[in-house]
């Protein structure tokens, strides 16, 4: 705060930059107690000044100033003065010294007050004319404009107190703006402007920009290039000048993407520093060394208000459009689900009604797409966990790229309730996961009992409340398994390290390989078993030539019952898993048989067996055992530590992946009610189609089944139709910040990745290295070709295993190590990647890749074979 006082915002910024290592041009700074002695003799005439200024109208304010700003100018300074600063310039600059001489008041720069472009500054001065340019300075303060921007701002005309920056000038090539936070658009993006030569030239716009647009979590650069006619230039003879940009110069981007890349790394770092969003001014000289020459607050972001969406982890369950009834239908569970839950970690209940809102938007509906609402998100957990290690293991359980964490504090009496919370949840933990299972498999053989209460929407719905309501009631158990998971795969994480190679931390993901009892492995396994049934079976052969649509009657006769009826009991106990299935409209392989049949007839054209499965699984994790073996001995006591970390995480994620199962059976019977209540409301004419029903809100339903309201629905559906096509295309990014209740516009956009890249980092979830041409799939479907193929998608769900069995690896811009295409692709034993941006945009289908399981990389495999 005491160099604020004395040098002022801007100077006191750039004191902060110099001392965290910025590169910043030298300077040297006139305190504001030394321009207070400067103004002493004009002390009397600025106080009657600034006094009589609520008087004057803008005209007279106007004359006022001017008058005030000639006295100032006019000022007669002791010769010692002007000898000083030159003395400083020389010493610090050179003997033929260029500066730029430059105002830093107090609040300049500054948190709630920028003043930018209130003050004058002047560039390129010489020894000859340093004081006056000093004194002009100090003179700016009591402009019109300047004053006139204090009363706006309710800031006080009295008692202004400046410092004045006197800095090296850049022989700057290219210049421009960097903001931590874009403040036009999605808060999520960092946003760069730039120009020819110097700064000023963009800041006035006096030159044409190019923009460049960096997305925070990812490191995405999308670039917008315009022509360019005009570099603001400093020429000796003649000042600030403009000049035509050569030629070859006027279409290219003024920025190289490896420029663009420091000026966001300081831009960022700017941020940390202030603690705020932020913006820095910067030029690269004719060398191609980048200076930054200011930084300040972004004044119209206040963090606290800012929403955040992010897709991490979401996406898995709701992938591209989701219509409104399952996303109301999920907003609705999350809140009762995540606000039960908060009383298992011991939080009072009248902080949890405190957070009611917070639980009731959990989730964001933006254009079709659902969206973490991930500010939300954290006040939740900074409820339950009392750290922030424990804050970071989940951040990175989940898989976000870009955590908030790091800005969080938690008291002592919080960590010491969350460690009691613990120690309780432990204790009761696999007494806790026998009750939710016993629970929820006898409720829910009540939910899916809806049939004997289609009599009236009105009874329907009551059975609908009741059934959910118990369904639902000991969901918290969940929560607290996955909490457990996460901790105990973090434990076995850092305990694989010391015995691991440079990929030591597949071993923890090894040694969970195969582990039994995950229902997502028995349902491939049990696919396999039936595809292997039909292979043996020269009579199924022939039947499953033939189209889909017409095995399914022909499989129902007495020639093929044995088989009939275990494909029955597959589909009763896994016919819910399906792509995408948690979506309410997206129909279930159980209610509609004939997509499993499509399913099992693309297996027919696979190798892989059930044997095979299994074997490659045991024989990851032996290879993990036996490493880890080397490292052990029964008798120490790291053994047991070890032992205990690893069949806790076994434990957990067996559960956790059982659980989610659990989730896709209750969320496939609310489905078929659901439906029905769209078949009652279509014979009310309330909607033109009983699928339409997908279209409306829980809220919609809620109303029309005790008949509260039975109005018709047809246009607003009509209207949401429309709107859904428009999203349709919209490429949003992973996430959008922005403040207010208006979402940042969205277009197509193109991410840019580096020009040249042979090799994508992304995270290694599991082991093995592949070569295979790449099958892009951004529309999965379950007869989709990828035999043999690496799998490049956007993101995968659990339907995805279907798919995965059959593929040589798996790529995916989404996941983490804890994803379900982690868990999914550890259980098959094949390659997979995580986390490799727009890689949907980089591959094309047939692109020869190479996929690096252990390393966590992709690359084109002719690029390989060069380097």
């Amino acid at each position: 705060m005491a160099t604020v006082m004395q040098y002022g915002g801007k100077a006191s910024n750039l004191l902060r930059m110099q001392a965290a290592g910025f590169p910043v041009p030298p300077f040297f700074v006139v305190p504001r107690e030394t321009v207070a002695t400067m103004l002493a003799p004009l002390s009397a005439d600025i106080e009657r000044f600034c006094a009589a200024l609520p008087r004057f109208d803008d005209a007279q304010l106007a004359q006022k100033a001017g008058e005030i700003q000639q006295k100032i100018k006019s000022l007669n300074l002791p010769a010692s003065f002007p000898e000083s600063i030159a003395a400083d310039c020389r010493r610090l600059f050179g003997d033929q010294f260029r500066v730029a001489v430059r105002s830093s008041a107090a609040g300049e720069d500054g948190t709630k007050t920028s003043f930018a472009g209130q003050h004058a500054t002047f560039l390129g001065v010489r020894e000859a004319d340093l004081v006056e340019k000093i004194l002009a300075v100090v003179a700016s303060a009591y402009s019109a404009n300047a004053l006139k921007y204090r009363i706006l701002r309710q800031l006080s005309v009295r008692g202004i107190q400046i410092a004045v920056i006197v800095q090296q000038m850049v022989d700057a090539a290219k210049s421009g703006v960097g903001f931590s936070m874009n403040p036009g658009g999605n808060l999520a993006d960092a946003l760069i402007v730039a120009g020819y030569g110097m700064g000023e030239g963009v800041v006035g716009s006096r030159v044409e920009t190019d923009t460049f647009v960096v997305h925070r979590p990812t490191g995405a650069l999308e670039s917008h290039i315009t022509p360019k006619q005009t570099a603001l230039v400093f020429s000796p003879g003649r000042g600030v000048v403009e000049m035509p940009v050569a030629d070859e110069k006027r279409n290219s981007p003024v920025l190289t993407e490896e420029e663009v890349r420091q000026v966001w790394d300081r831009t960022l770092a700017a941020e940390t520093l202030l603690g705020v969003p932020s913006d820095i001014e910067f030029s690269f000289d004719r060398e191609g060394k980048l200076f930054i020459l200011q930084m300040r607050p972004i004044t119209t972001l206040d963090r606290e208000k800012i929403k955040i969406l992010d897709n991490t982890n979401i996406v898995e369950s709701y992938p591209g459009l989701t219509l409104p009834l399952s996303f109301s239908f999920a907003a609705k569970a999350y809140e009762r689900v995540f606000s039960s839950s908060s009383r298992a970690f011991l939080v009072p209940r009248s902080a949890i009604r405190g957070f009611s809102d917070v639980f009731q938007n959990l989730l964001a509906h933006c254009k079709g797409r659902v969206y973490y609402r991930l500010d939300n998100w954290y006040r939740m957990m900074s409820l339950v966990y009392g750290s922030r290690r424990s804050m970071q293991a989940w951040e990175k359980a989940v898989g976000l790229a870009q955590g908030e964490s790091h800005s969080m504090h938690f008291s002592f009496w919080k960590k010491v309730r969350t460690v009691l919370a613990s120690v309780w949840l432990i204790l009761n933990y696999r007494q806790g996961n026998k009750r939710f299972f016993e629970e929820f498999y006898k409720n829910y053989a009540v939910l899916r009992d809806f049939r004997s209460h289609l009599s009236s929407p009105e009874q329907l719905w009551r059975h609908y409340e009741n059934a959910t309501g118990r369904l639902f009631r000991p969901w918290h158990l969940t929560l607290v398994n996955d909490f457990l998971a996460f901790k105990a795969f973090g434990w076995l994480q850092e305990l694989t390290k010391q015995y691991g190679d440079d990929y030591s931390e597949s071993l923890a993901n090894d040694l969970l390989c195969g582990q039994g009892g995950v229902e997502s492995e028995e349902a491939i396994l049990s696919v396999l078993e039936l595809k292997e049934a039909v292979k043996n079976d020269a009579e199924l052969s022939a039947l499953f030539r033939l189209p889909a649509g017409d095995i399914l009657p022909l499989l129902a006769g007495p020639k093929y019952r044995m088989f009939y009826e275990k494909l029955h009991q597959h589909l009763e106990k896994y016919g819910d898993r399906t792509l995408e299935e948690l979506k309410l409209e997206v129909k279930s392989p159980r209610s509609h048989p004939e997509i499993f049949i499509g399913l099992l007839k693309n297996q027919l054209l696979s190798t892989v067996t059930s044997l095979d499965f299994r074997r490659k699984q045991v024989e990851i994790r032996q290879n993990a055992e036996n490493k880890i073996a080397t490292y052990l001995r029964w008798w120490q006591a790291r053994t047991w530590l070890f032992r205990a970390a690893r069949s806790l995480a076994a434990y957990g994620l067996k559960n956790r992946e059982n659980m989610r199962f659990c989730r896709t059976r209750a969320y496939s019977a609310v489905k078929d009610i659901f439906a029905e209540i769209g078949k009652m409301m279509a014979e009310k004419q309330v909607i033109a189609h009983p699928e339409d029903v997908f279209w409306l809100e829980i809220e919609d339903l809620r109303a029309f089944c005790p008949g509260e309201d039975r109005t018709s629905k047809i246009q607003k559906i009509a209207a949401l139709k429309a709107a859904f096509e428009t999203y349709r295309d919209l490429q949003l990014t992973d996430r959008i910040m922005y403040i207010g209740d208006e979402l940042p516009g969205f277009g197509s956009r193109t991410w840019k990745k580096q020009p040249g890249a042979k090799y994508f980092q992304g995270i290694a979830v599991s082991k093995g290295i592949v070569t295979a041409p790449a099958a892009v799939i951004t529309e999965p479907r379950l007869d989709a070709d990828v035999r043999g193929k690496i799998l490049v998608s956007k993101m995968t769900d659990p339907g995805w295993i279907f798919l995965m069995a059959q593929a040589a690896g798996l790529l995916s811009e989404k996941g983490s190590l804890l994803s379900h295409t982690a868990i999914v692709g550890r259980e098959l034993g094949i390659p997979v990647v995580v986390g490799v941006t727009e890689a949907t945009s980089i591959f094309k289908n047939g692109d020869m890749l190479r996929l690096d399981g252990n390393a966590g990389t992709v690359a084109w495999a002719a690029h390989v074979q060069e380097s």
